[in-house]
C-alpha cells in the first residue's frame, strides 16, 4: 500500500520534533523518495531471462571456449611441427656444408698438386 504524501509529512514533522530538523532532513535524503515508480514488479521479473536462455548462453559460452582450446591445441601443435622442420633443415644444411667443404678441400688440394708437380718438374 502507498504511502500518501500527507502521511508522508506527518512522519517527517514527528521526526523534527524527537531528532531535530537537520538529522530527519539527512534520515529523508536517505529514504526511497525519488523513483518510487521505477521499482520492479512481476512483469519487469517475467521478462527477465529464463533458464532456458541462461542455459543456452551457457552452452554457447562453452562452445566458444571450445573452440579457443582447439585453436590453442592446434598452435602447440604447428609449434611443434615447425621446431621439427627447422631441426630437419639445420641438420640437412650442416650436412650440405660438410659435403661442400670437402669438396674445396679436395679441389684445392688438386690445385696445390698441380702446383707443387709444376714446380718440380
Amino acid at each position: 500500500m502507498p504511502v500518501t504524501e500527507i502521511e508522508r509529512r506527518e512522519l517527517v514533522n514527528r521526526l523534527v520534533a524527537t531528532i531535530g530538523e537537520e538529522s530527519t532532513e539527512t534520515l529523508m535524503q536517505c529514504l526511497l523518495t525519488d523513483g518510487r515508480d521505477q521499482l520492479a514488479t512481476k512483469d519487469d521479473l517475467k521478462s527477465l531471462a529464463t533458464k532456458d536462455d541462461l542455459k543456452a548462453l551457457e552452452n554457447t559460452l562453452r562452445a566458444e571456449m571450445a573452440t579457443k582450446d582447439d585453436l590453442n591445441n592446434l598452435r602447440l601443435e604447428n609449434k611443434a611441427e615447425f621446431a621439427s622442420l627447422r631441426s630437419y633443415i639445420d641438420s640437412t644444411m650442416n650436412k650440405q656444408m660438410r659435403i661442400y667443404v670437402a669438396m674445396l678441400v679436395g679441389v684445392m688440394l688438386t690445385i696445390w698438386g698441380s702446383m707443387v708437380v709444376y714446380a718440380v718438374a
